[in-house]
């Protein structure tokens, strides 16, 4: 599942558009991101209130097996150490 900032409506034409195969969800009001400590809650960061990029894996239970916040948003975690994390939850 993917999290966005993004109205409802503007989620799902970037779920479409990008043809994704998992729900594109909204979290207008930032409470997940806040919660999973991927907001950027500094009041002097010129992205106060903004998502971090964040790859977070979530097992049944609801436990987070594994986190990892980029300082830098244009950065992506490779598939291959993403895939390798999911493979220790089997």
């Amino acid at each position: 599942m993917g999290i966005s900032t993004d109205f409802p409506m503007a989620s799902a034409a970037w779920a479409e558009k990008l043809g994704l195969t998992f729900p594109l969800v909204s979290d207008l009001p930032r409470q997940t991101l806040e919660t999973y400590g991927i907001l950027d809650t500094d009041p002097k960061s010129r992205l106060y209130r903004y998502a971090k990029r964040a790859y977070l894996i979530i097992d049944k239970a609801g436990i987070v097996r594994y986190k990892k916040v980029l300082d830098n948003a244009r950065e992506l975690v490779p598939d291959d150490e993403l895939l390798a994390e999911l493979d220790k939850l089997k």
